[in-house]
């Protein structure tokens, strides 16, 4: 059986492309015949321009030739370059001729709900582009219950795949060698927030918590690893307000640029506690890498964190709730002031361990 996956691929800087690169080898070593298409110039076999009618058009074409395709579907990848709603309604229509030629299993990573609430002839062609898939997977239950209702999908349409089943350790290193290697100090107590820097990550959050604790020996730290994926604006914008803040702030260090996949799991052991104060996700290949060291994780409850996260974790409501969970893991407490804010929040709000 010859299956093609569509995806962003390696070398592009891409959570997508990544996890999907770490599928693709897993499927490989398996003995599976796997090619990968990609929209973007990448080291996959093929490459394709979607986000509009005429790439899924093409799409149609070339799975043809395949027993099974594995669709890595986001909003981009279907409507990145689609000229109107005219447009996108076309595109799930095609979407479901495309499930109609071959076994399709559509990954699904996000998708935007505003468009079949406000929509009803979107919501029906997007039921019908869903239901004619041979697989549609998420990887959380509240991802899974979601989609399910806002395509009015029958029950059981939508199924769970595991995150992080492909997912291997890519560094054997201490947390005394990796904190060696990284300049990070030996006896520090350090939270990590790392990953592309995007405002709904949220990483100004963590700053500003650890800005909070009452902390006069200086011991805990935050570091903030990561960098922005393309040179737009906003982005641009939030990156430097990020540096700043992180200047201001005793004890948060900001650490732009790339990181290659062994230094970022080095950045994991090196870490006493990963911080993941999103403001908005559907889920997290960062948590799941954090699982396989098993590193301790502060998150904001949004998307499918709270069911994504493992055994142990903090699963935060708000701010307040932040500086409280990150106070009790570095064995510290509040300033006064910051006491006095978070004095009614309840323990169970402040960090709901999973």
């Amino acid at each position: 059986m010859t299956e093609l996956m569509v995806t962003p691929y390696a070398p592009y800087r891409d959570g997508i492309a990544n996890y999907a690169v770490q599928e693709v080898a897993a499927a490989r070593a398996a003995g599976r015949d796997m090619e990968v298409l990609s929209p973007l110039p990448s080291a996959a076999q093929h490459h394709l321009r979607l986000g509009s009618a005429l790439g899924m058009g093409r799409l149609i074409r070339v799975a043809r030739g395949y027993d099974r395709v594995v669709l890595q579907l986001y909003p981009e990848l279907l409507f990145g370059a689609c000229r109107g709603r005219r447009e996108r309604l076309a595109v799930w229509g095609l979407l479901r001729v495309l499930c109609s030629v071959t076994k399709v299993e559509l990954r699904v990573h996000e998708i935007e709900y505003d468009e079949p609430a406000g929509d009803p002839q979107a919501r029906r062609l997007g039921h019908a582009a869903l239901s004619a898939a041979a697989a549609v997977t998420v990887h959380t239950e509240p991802e899974q219950q979601r989609l399910t209702e806002a395509f009015d999908l029958a029950p059981g349409t939508v199924t769970l795949v595991d995150h992080g089943s492909n997912f291997a350790r890519r560094t054997e290193t201490t947390r005394e060698d990796a904190r060696a290697s990284l300049g990070v100090p030996a006896d520090a107590f350090v939270f990590l927030s790392i990953g592309f820097v995007q405002r709904h990550k949220g990483f100004d959050r963590g700053v500003r918590a650890l800005d909070r604790l009452d902390d006069p020996d200086g011991r805990a730290r935050i570091y903030v690893v990561g960098d922005i994926r393309i040179d737009h604006p906003d982005l641009v914008d939030y990156r430097e307000e990020l540096d700043s803040l992180c200047r201001r702030v005793d004890g948060a260090e900001f650490r732009p640029g790339y990181v290659s996949d062994e230094e970022f799991d080095r950045w994991l052991v090196a870490a006493d506690c990963l911080v993941l104060p999103y403001r908005e996700i559907w889920s997290s290949s960062v948590i799941e890498r954090a699982g396989i060291y098993d590193v301790p994780v502060i998150a904001t409850d949004v998307g499918g964190l709270a069911a994504q996260a493992p055994a142990g974790s903090r699963v935060v409501a708000d701010d307040d709730a932040l500086a409280v969970a990150m106070a009790e893991v570095a064995g510290l407490t509040l300033g006064a002031e910051t006491a006095r804010d978070a004095a009614d929040v309840p323990r169970e709000q402040a960090a709901i361990q999973r």
